[in-house]
């Protein structure tokens, strides 16, 4: 009972973050990168981006070659948070159920991987620091989403190559360079990421497994080397690092500033219980396992040092970008993936802990081993942090943002055909906006406001008029409200 409990709570948490992908609008780069690609070519653009903006190459071609808002189906969005928010869900799935059942030779479902899988990414979306930029906005899902979903299956089929069946295993670990090149060149922070991943398989693959290897170091080193020396990468880093002259002495604080960042954000009011959420959810796992008479799995002294390495690697590696980049904390955008990789790795130590512990069920308290303290600490949690906000958020603001903000852009196509020189436009009223719609009036813990800048000046009104080739985009207050209207 208390398991179905479990996992009724679990939906109950996850649907309005899948339901609110029904609501969600083309933003900002969504807009900029179509009429970049517009102006320069689908394929000019990448050269572009490449010499004046970004490394990034396989996020560029998501964002403009397969952008649906560069060819005006603006809805197309849409169904990109939905497919990447299940792809996120199936992924996480996919690492655990190899990472046990064929590396450690575990009795793990595709069932058990389903709902471990959902139970971190219902903590996730219970306390991602900024959820709008990670799960609605296209840009941002195309930047963090697609590489995190990249590592995690690459790393799913290298444990198979190393651990699994011997039939198939080259065509394994050539489909394993797909993932990894989006990985390793999606974005910096998962190629970071993406280093104590390889360097641990290189220490624990059969030996056996080591051309496949070698062939992914290759790949990925060489996909890794063109992007990092893209030029745009190093004008973006100027463009980004402070105007102080002690910045390039960042090097001597490096360490201790990277420590206070990763400190700040563990105890951060709803990351820390998150984290310890997570890591109980590891150690029920594994104590089921333990009760089910299935034989222990055990690390030994230097593999725990090894595995305890690689994880406080992993976990560091995007503090310390962040830290010699910009000298200050990860962006908010960024922290979302920091979460959920740090949320999946504590939880499998976790599990793995759990499996060192001798008469573990025997001694563990009856409410632990049957999950009920599990089942309360999760709803204590889903109380206080975004799922509660998704609900109301669902309910009261996602129609109407959706119908005003389709009025909107059938006024901006109007006035495109009838060539108007300017267009005031009415802010967006709703009663609540803060996970799909983070809008400043009702909260100041945002990373966008996401509305149109009163007035003819701001960033947002300027996209939306070259986008839409409209001279002047305005925002007022006094402008009537409009129709949604095709």
């Amino acid at each position: 009972m208390r398991l179905l409990l479990l996992r009724l709570s679990l939906l109950l948490a996850l649907a309005p973050f899948l339901l609110l992908t029904a609501f969600t609008q083309p933003f900002f780069d969504d807009f900029r990168n179509a009429y970049w690609a517009r102006a320069h070519g689908m394929w000019g653009v990448q050269s572009w981006l490449f010499q004046t903006w970004t490394g990034r190459f396989t996020s560029t071609i998501f964002m403009t070659v397969l952008n649906p808002v560069s060819y005006g189906w603006l809805g197309g969005v849409k169904l990109v948070a939905a497919v990447l928010f299940v792809a996120q869900w199936a992924s996480i799935a996919h690492f655990l159920r190899a990472l046990l059942l064929t590396a450690l030779r575990v009795s793990f479902s595709w069932s058990s991987a389903f709902w471990a899988a959902g139970l971190l990414l219902a903590l996730f979306c219970n306390a991602a620091p900024a959820p709008f930029s990670f799960l609605y906005w296209f840009c941002g899902a195309v930047a963090y989403q697609i590489p995190l979903i990249g590592l995690l299956n690459f790393t799913a089929l290298a444990l198979r190559v190393g651990w699994g069946p011997a039939s198939g295993q080259w065509r394994t670990a050539l489909l394993a360079c797909v993932p990894l090149v989006l990985a390793l060149v999606g974005n910096e922070l998962t190629l970071v990421q993406a280093v104590p991943v390889l360097v641990l398989l290189a220490y624990a693959l059969p030996a056996a497994s080591r051309p496949k290897l070698w062939l992914w170091l290759a790949v990925g080193g060489l996909s890794a080397a063109v992007a990092v020396v893209a030029p745009g990468n190093w004008v973006r880093a100027v463009a980004m690092a402070p105007a102080d002259p002690l910045h390039a002495y960042r090097w001597l604080v490096l360490g201790p500033r990277t420590l206070y960042s990763t400190g700040l954000f563990i105890v951060s009011p709803m990351i820390g219980p998150s984290l310890v959420a997570a890591a109980l959810a590891g150690l029920w796992l594994g104590y089921r396992h333990r009760a089910s008479g299935a034989v222990s799995w055990r690390l030994s002294r230097q593999q725990w040092w090894a595995a305890l390495l690689a994880f406080a690697v992993l976990n560091g590696m995007g503090f310390l970008l962040f830290r010699y980049l910009i000298v200050g904390a990860p962006l908010m955008r960024a922290q979302n993936e920091i979460l959920l990789v740090m949320l999946i790795s504590v939880a499998a130590l976790a599990w793995a802990v759990a499996q060192q512990l001798p008469d573990a069920t025997v001694r563990l308290p009856r409410v632990f081993r049957h999950g009920g303290l599990l089942v309360l600490l999760l709803a204590g949690l889903f109380g206080l942090g975004h799922v509660p906000e998704a609900w109301r958020e669902l309910l009261t603001s996602a129609a109407s943002f959706d119908a005003q903000m389709q009025a909107r852009f059938g006024m901006l196509r109007a006035a495109q055909r009838a060539r108007q020189p300017a267009v005031a436009l009415p802010p967006l009223r709703l009663p609540y906006g803060h996970v799909l719609i983070p809008l400043r009036q009702f909260s100041t813990f945002i990373e966008f406001d996401i509305d149109l800048t009163q007035g003819c000046e701001g960033n947002i009104n300027g996209v939306m008029e070259r986008y839409f080739e409209v001279p002047d985009v305005c925002c007022s207050p006094t402008a009537p409200a409009v129709l949604a209207k095709e």
